[in-house]
């Protein structure tokens, strides 16, 4: 519920400052962004299963897992000017694994957050750098009953270069630690993922 009105917040005020201040798609980064990005990346992760009950306290860790997989990124946001922009961005690194069933899934491990890029130039090409904070998920959006997504607090930094107008390569570090508590067990992923990804952006 938190999530959902933080996103909703964050894109009414960016739809209100759209609509006061913003030249949207004119070739500026000043204005309205739109954004998408896909690229390969990592996820090492471990999990924690934690128990209180009356007083007694008792957990259990995972190994350490390191997974490869699938990068999405979306951004939506607005550019005061041509060198920074403050917008939102859901980072996903999907990947596969064993759960403790013994059973094949789909992990969607995210992380939505405020963030801000600063680029050295106003113009392409340009490096830049990124970072925002925000709320990290671990979900299994496939299967036929998925269990509730755990949520924690997340963050990430990174950095890339937009060599043309629209396009650019991004590399990030994410890292989150979403949990869940029912009936009195915790479990958690305390994960950090590398990111890399091509991506178009819309101003």
């Amino acid at each position: 519920m938190v999530k959902k009105y933080f996103i909703l917040f964050f894109v009414g005020f960016v739809l209100f400052l759209v609509n006061t201040n913003a030249h949207a798609f004119d070739g500026q980064r000043k204005g309205f962004l739109l954004g998408i990005g896909l690229g390969p990346g990592f996820t090492s992760f471990t999990q924690e299963v934690a128990v209180s009950y009356l007083g007694f306290h008792e957990s259990a860790k995972s190994d350490r897992e390191t997974k490869v997989g699938l990068i999405t990124d979306f951004k939506i946001g607005y550019a005061p000017d041509n060198t920074w922009a403050i917008y939102y961005t859901s980072k996903v690194s999907w990947f596969g694994m064993e759960n403790a069933f013994g059973k094949d899934v789909t992990v969607s491990n995210g992380l939505g957050a405020v963030a801000v890029s600063y680029w050295f130039k106003p113009q392409a090409p340009s490096p830049f750098i990124a970072g925002g904070i925000g709320y990290s998920t671990w979900s299994l959006p496939f299967e036929d009953n998925p269990p509730d997504t755990w949520s924690g607090f997340g963050l990430f930094a990174g950095g890339g270069y937009e060599f043309s107008r629209h396009l650019s390569i991004e590399g990030s570090l994410s890292w989150g630690k979403p949990k869940h508590e029912e009936f009195g067990f915790e479990v958690s992923s305390n994960a950090l993922s590398f990111m890399l990804t091509i991506n178009a952006l819309a101003y």
